[in-house]
């Protein structure tokens, strides 16, 4: 994201005037009819990125790092894991590498890069590729270099007091560049065992995450645009988008 609440950002950076004075001063306004609307909102929402992520309480946008996930099931390929009281961090340290917004053509593009962690409670049994893997305990779970790519029909709907933005229909694609397990208590807290076999997952750590990865990906992505869509709710886009152009 996730990431997600960067998207956020593309209604916030719109428009800040008097009657507006509830959104973060830190969000400075982009004009619709500006010749580099899309650079002043890729500018605006690097430059509100690092106080954007503590969240807004005031408009019902809580802090993005951590985002609590929900249980993880895998079962399937010889192995059964499940992730529990999941928590997904570095939402905080998120490069936006790539940010296009067309009002005109109605498409968001967002893509990103994040080095990501999740920590949870873990239980697993079964096979890594040859190889026997069996615990339960405290994880941790390191992405490095993640890049999350979004895009997104960004649509209008009618209000009682004017139109609302809306994110629907959301695709998403996602690399992971390397990741590093962190088990407790393999194989009963047996240290030698422990240490082959976080050896041999951090070798073969692409099997597992092909498994773990999109869940956790679609859970930050699906959270991400139902806060967004709620925010939209809550103010137009007259209120948003200085010479916003739809009645």
């Amino acid at each position: 994201m996730i990431a997600y609440r960067i998207v956020f950002l593309v209604a916030a950076f719109c428009n800040v005037n008097g009657e507006d004075a509830y959104l973060p001063s830190y969000i400075k306004q982009c004009g619709y009819n500006d010749p580099d609307f899309a650079s002043c909102v890729q500018q605006q929402v690097v430059l509100s990125l690092p106080q954007f992520t503590k969240g807004i309480p005031e408009l019902g946008v809580p802090s993005i790092d951590p985002i609590n996930l929900d249980d993880i099931i895998i079962d399937g390929n010889g192995l059964k894991l499940s992730l529990r009281k999941a928590q997904m961090h570095g939402l905080s340290t998120v490069h936006v590498t790539d940010l296009k917004v067309n009002l005109k053509d109605e498409s968001f593009n967002l893509t990103f890069v994040a080095n990501m962690s999740v920590s949870g409670v873990y239980n697993i049994d079964g096979r890594i590729l040859v190889l026997p893997i069996k615990g339960d305990g405290d994880c941790l779970i390191l992405a490095d270099n993640t890049e999350v790519e979004i895009s997104s029909k960004l649509t209008f709907v009618k209000g009682k007091n004017g139109e609302h933005l809306k994110l629907v229909t959301p695709n998403y694609k996602y690399q992971i560049e390397k990741t590093t397990f962190q088990f407790e208590n393999l194989f009963n807290g047996n240290k030698e065992l422990s240490d082959s076999m976080h050896q041999f997952a951090n070798a073969n750590w692409k099997q597992l995450m092909d498994d773990l990865a999109p869940p956790v990906i679609k859970q930050i992505v699906r959270t991400g645009v139902k806060a967004i869509n709620k925010f939209f709710n809550k103010v137009t886009a007259q209120q948003l988008i200085n010479d916003y152009p739809h009645n």
